[in-house]
């Protein structure tokens, strides 16, 4: 039995429409899934950045606080270093201060009339014994006195 021809051309062109069809349907098909491996990609890139910076981000973080804690004993070692010398300061000022007080005391203790010396009519007498002489004073004259005090450096 013979086709006609209109009925070959019909078969022809239907055949035609679904090569054309499944062509296009293969077509969507393959770029859709290109499409979703794209979108897989990109996902698993930005994670991979994500994870990245992230990490980044921790690592900068511990170098800061790193740097805060080394800073902190750095100030804290000052702070220590500042006392210390404080204190030492404060230790030789307070050794200056008693030996200046003890050579004031060597200093009025000097002008102090001792046991063997007296304040008569406002002149120093020295006693050695029975006897009694003037004190003299560096510029060879008698030392004048007050009390139990001279003016001038007995000793």
């Amino acid at each position: 039995m013979a086709m006609p021809l209109s009925w070959k051309i019909g078969a022809a062109a239907a055949g035609l429409i679904v090569a054309v069809l499944a062509w296009n349907g293969l077509s969507q098909y393959l770029e859709a899934r290109h499409a979703d491996e794209v979108t897989r990609d990109s996902a698993r890139a930005a994670e991979l950045e994500a994870q990245q910076a992230k990490a980044q981000a921790q690592q900068h973080q511990a170098q800061l606080a790193a740097d805060l804690k080394q800073q902190r004993e750095d100030l804290s070692s000052t702070y220590q270093q500042v006392n210390e010398q404080a204190r030492q300061y404060q230790a030789e000022q307070a050794i200056l201060q008693e030996k200046q007080r003890q050579q004031e005391l060597a200093v009025q203790a000097s002008y102090r009339l001792d046991h063997n010396q007296q304040c008569a009519d406002g002149i120093v007498i020295n006693r050695n014994g029975s006897s009694f002489t003037q004190a003299v004073g560096k510029d060879g004259g008698p030392i004048p006195c007050k009390g139990d005090t001279a003016t001038e450096p007995l000793r």
